[in-house]
């Protein structure tokens, strides 16, 4: 049995024009069973170290250094060897990453290109919608490929998690459409607290820092920047899984534009 755990980085729901957050990201790393309390006493290890055994791991927080937070008196090069010494937990037991991301603006052309201005004030579907229905094609080509079953886990989000179970049980139950159809993942979606789970908080760190390494070609970053961007995604990028088929040619856009998104305000998904 695999374990898929999934964080979002950049959500700003909707909102498409923030120039802070131009890229939207669902990504994390599928774990077998067997390795699960081994790389959870790693983790813990690794917050001990550091101080923080009693904290959620929120990377935006540490990058920040949040006041409030046991971060706050962290100088740069000890945020990046944390990030460092974290990450390489997946090289170490060889877990698997996966991820989606979804320029915001190219969201935005797209839709309302097909649907005209406003479209998101009809429309069911946002980038974390597009970016989960993306993620379980990933996984469950994966879990197809190592001939295995598993279980999806994601951060809580009360926005969208409805209608992404939704979507879930839908690509699950299907008959005639396998190209579409989830065949391994079982059951349905868990959404849980991160701060209950140290698998979530290591998928945060997962994907804020790919999300990072993939601005550098859509921001105005700094050349030492981009180069430690790049020396955290380093680490672990090996370890990506790349599924077989073509992200611009897989059906799951088109099914979830008939299924989920051109809906009116009067029949919302859920």
């Amino acid at each position: 049995m695999k374990l898929i755990y999934i964080d979002d980085s950049g959500n700003t729901g909707k909102k498409l024009d923030d120039k802070l957050q131009p890229l939207f990201l669902l990504g994390g790393f599928i774990i077998d069973e067997e390795s699960w309390k081994e790389v959870d006493r790693e983790i813990n290890t690794i917050k001990l170290k550091y101080g923080i055994e009693s904290s959620e791991i929120h990377s935006i927080k540490i990058m920040n250094g949040t006041k409030g937070t046991p971060y706050r008196d962290w100088d740069y090069n000890k945020k990046l060897q944390f990030f460092k010494d974290t990450l390489k937990i997946v090289k170490k037991y060889d877990l698997k990453v996966i991820y989606f991301s979804v320029k915001k603006s190219n969201f935005r052309n797209y839709f309302q290109s097909k649907y005209g201005e406003g479209f998101e004030h009809h429309f069911n579907i946002s980038p974390y919608l597009l970016a989960f229905s993306y993620i379980l094609q990933i996984s469950d080509s994966y879990l197809i490929s190592n001939n295995s079953n598993g279980i999806i886990i994601l951060d809580k989000q009360d926005e969208w998690e409805k209608p992404a179970s939704k979507t879930f049980n839908l690509l699950r139950k299907l008959v005639n459409e396998p190209e579409v159809k989830i065949e391994k993942l079982l059951d349905r979606s868990f959404f849980v607290n991160s701060s209950e789970s140290n698998m979530i908080q290591f998928a945060d760190i997962i994907a804020y820092t790919t999300k990072r390494y993939l601005e550098i070609e859509i921001k105005k970053i700094s050349e030492k920047k981009k180069l430690e961007r790049k020396e955290l995604f380093n680490v672990y990028k090996d370890n990506i899984y790349k599924p077989r088929f073509d992200y611009g040619k897989h059906p799951i856009l088109k099914w979830l534009e008939d299924n989920i998104g051109n809906q009116s305000k009067d029949k919302p998904i859920g």
